[in-house]
């Protein structure tokens, strides 16, 4: 039994986060249920796994919309034991995103009418959800040799602007009352537009991204270990824009994909200025990505990047001083051009497609910026873990502390178990897996995934609660099962609250 007690040292961090023991209690309570429950994780069956289902309630709704607890602290006790986590070489990345969590109630606070990412390209549907702005600390193997584990340090409510109504257009019959009405509605309208607008830059997704880039700078600064670490901040598109470059934090360096027609200039040439007048702050125009990636006369450069479980040779091109005008200003970045690169499925020869990255420091290596834009697929894979597996977001809440606290506090549990799997086996080990079905036995898994951590969570559980009911222990006075059981507390500082019992008895609930 190692991951059970790693798990528990872990949650038992979150002391100083909560008011009183009781609390810290019930959140290592529910820490443990919501990853180890069956079917939906809603609170409710959380509370039948705690076999507390036959208790007042009302607390346990109470500590995620009234207890007085943020969920930033939480990400903070997982940073403290993830960080040293790092290898000595590795830089400090952090991979950011945003993520729709889908909801049904139609009254539930910031819940939006949303563009569904799974969408085809050809039939855009819209999902009813909260957006959520999913930040990811990631953790190399040596030399690069391996995939990376994403570590969440931040899951936080990002909702979209509230856009005005249009009023709606009178009758052919409207009297004139109506049509004057109609009129200063929609005076009014086009006024709340203009503001609309206005907080539109002050508070979209590109503006919370960029202030939580700074509030992850702030908490790494507090820490002196990472004080004197640069920050590289690997996002999509979506944050590769003006407001995210001109509000970069210091020590921060950004990794992002861009569009493929931007208009790039060189640094202007360093000649003495004579005469009167400013001086140039861009030189002459240079090729677009798309261009660039074009131009035969430019060759492909080759470095080796670990990627989809094997090394590929990765083509790439690169301008090492450019300036984006319209976005960054005069701030000197590096361009990166990424070719297609070819993969093989059920016979046939396919290509993903191409890539453009800027890089807002061109003095990182080449090799490394590559490295940490594959890497930042890991995010992808905390994502799908999160929704489909752990089931964050299904939990019914519809208090304004409630919606934000509650799946930030499902992903920091999932962030402290992949924590405590790094801590117990390694960054990428399969030493202590369940045996597999005989259909995965041709390509077993190269690590530990998420579900096969929590069937590990499980039958620590069960053995541990079969040493406790172990007769023929009894006979032994240093291995009866109190002697068990106060070994078992001293070994993780508390009771476990969860039984395999309990879990199997609430699945249907």
């Amino acid at each position: 039994m190692r991951l059970l007690p790693c798990v528990l040292e872990i949650l038992g961090c979150w002391k100083d986060v909560f008011a009183d023991r009781r609390t810290c209690r019930r959140a290592t309570a529910f820490a443990l249920a919501f990853l180890l429950c069956l079917g939906r994780r809603t609170i409710s069956r959380a509370i039948c796994a705690q076999q507390r289902q036959f208790q007042a309630w009302s607390p346990d709704y109470k500590f995620f919309s009234e207890s007085p607890w943020q969920p930033e602290s939480l990400f903070d006790k997982v940073v403290d034991e993830a960080h040293p986590l790092m290898s000595p070489g590795q830089p400090l990345v952090v991979a950011m995103d945003d993520t729709p969590v889908r909801k049904t109630g139609k009254k539930i606070p910031w819940a939006k009418w949303s563009r569904d990412p799974l969408s085809p390209p050809f039939n855009i549907n819209l999902i009813w959800a909260l957006r959520f702005l999913h930040a990811a600390l990631l953790l190399w193997p040596s030399h690069a040799e391996g995939a990376a584990r994403a570590i969440p340090i931040a899951f936080q409510l990002a909702p979209p602007t509230a856009k005005p109504k249009l009023p709606r257009k009178p009758k052919t019959s409207a009297s004139d009352f109506e049509r004057k009405r109609y009129e200063t509605a929609l005076r009014d309208y086009e006024a709340a537009m203009k503001d609309y607008r206005r907080r539109q830059k002050k508070e979209g997704l590109s503006a919370q991204g960029a202030r939580l880039l700074a509030a992850l700078r702030s908490r790494f600064d507090q820490r002196p270990s990472l004080l004197q670490k640069v920050m590289w901040a690997v996002v999509d598109a979506s944050f590769c824009n003006r407001t995210v470059l001109q509000q970069l934090p210091e020590r921060t360096v950004l990794i992002g994909r861009t569009r493929k027609d931007i208009a790039l200039f060189a640094p202007p040439p360093k000649t003495d200025r004579k005469g009167r007048g400013r001086g140039r702050k861009y030189g002459r125009a240079l090729p677009t990505p798309e261009a660039l990636r074009k131009n035969k006369k430019v060759p492909w450069q080759h470095c080796c990047i670990f990627a989809a479980g094997k090394t590929h040779d990765v083509p790439y091109k690169t301008i090492d001083r450019v300036l984006w005008r319209a976005a960054a200003g005069d701030r000197v970045m590096r361009l990166l051009v990424i070719a297609p690169l070819p993969y093989r499925v059920h016979g046939h020869v396919c290509s993903r497609p191409e890539a453009y990255l800027l890089v807002s420091d061109p003095d990182v290596r080449v090799e490394q910026a590559l490295q940490a834009y594959f890497y930042r697929w890991e995010i992808e894979a905390d994502q799908k873990e999160e929704k489909d597996l752990l089931g964050v977001g299904q939990a019914q809440v519809w208090s304004q502390k409630a919606v934000p606290r509650q799946p930030a506090f499902h992903v920091a549990a999932y962030a402290s178990l992949l924590v405590a799997a790094v801590k117990t086996y390694g960054l990428n080990t399969t030493d202590a897996a369940r045996p597999l079905p005989l259909w995965r036995e041709r390509k077993p898994p190269t690590r530990l995934s998420a579900g096969q951590l929590i069937e590990l969570l499980r039958y620590e559980i069960g053995v541990y609660e079969q040493m406790l009911t172990n007769k023929s222990l009894r006979r032994s006075p240093r291995q009866s099962r109190e002697f068990r059981a106060v070994a078992m507390k001293l070994q993780s500082g508390t009771k476990i609250p969860v039984s395999i019992q309990s879990i199997l008895s609430s699945a249907w609930t």
